[in-house]
């Protein structure tokens, strides 16, 4: 696999709102402009593409893009609890309520909203449309804080 492109693209981000839960500081409800990059690697096909750039950050703009300007809630967490209500989102930890209105929520199937778990999120998306290739996927929540997730 000599083959790698790189997607680095400004358009592909997200603004987005989360809390991780004990910790000193971002345990305060807050929010980042998430930047996504994504490597891909492996033998050229009958194109000679590793992937056409256009397709990834179509497919790549699909996975983010439900995920912009919304709370983030990560449902599999076992230290708060989310209920859902016809109206509204409840989450309850050992500290806080929050009361949020349904439709700014997004609940995903994560155990917290941490940039390695959102990379990896990511990942594993990405996987399944591009099985058999190598891929690294970057979350930054600045521009020196960036998590990466790859197998």
């Amino acid at each position: 696999m000599g083959y790698k492109i790189i997607v680095n693209d400004a358009k592909a981000k997200f603004s987005a709102c989360h809390f991780l839960k004990e910790h000193p500081k971002c345990s305060r409800l807050h929010g980042h402009n998430y930047y996504v990059s994504v490597e891909i690697s492996d033998n050229l096909d009958e194109n000679y593409f590793v992937v056409d750039f256009m397709e990834l950050k179509e497919k790549l703009k699909e996975i983010i893009e439900p995920l912009d300007h919304y709370i983030l809630i990560p449902t599999e967490s076992k230290k708060i609890e989310v209920i859902e209500k016809s109206d509204s989102i409840e989450v309850i930890n050992s500290l806080k309520k929050y009361i949020f209105p349904k439709q700014d929520v997004c609940l995903l199937p994560l155990p917290a909203t941490t940039s390695e778990i959102l990379a990896k999120f990511i990942y594993d998306k990405l996987k399944i449309i591009y099985k058999t290739k190598k891929i690294i996927v970057k979350v930054g929540e600045s521009k020196g804080s960036i998590a990466s997730y790859e197998e």
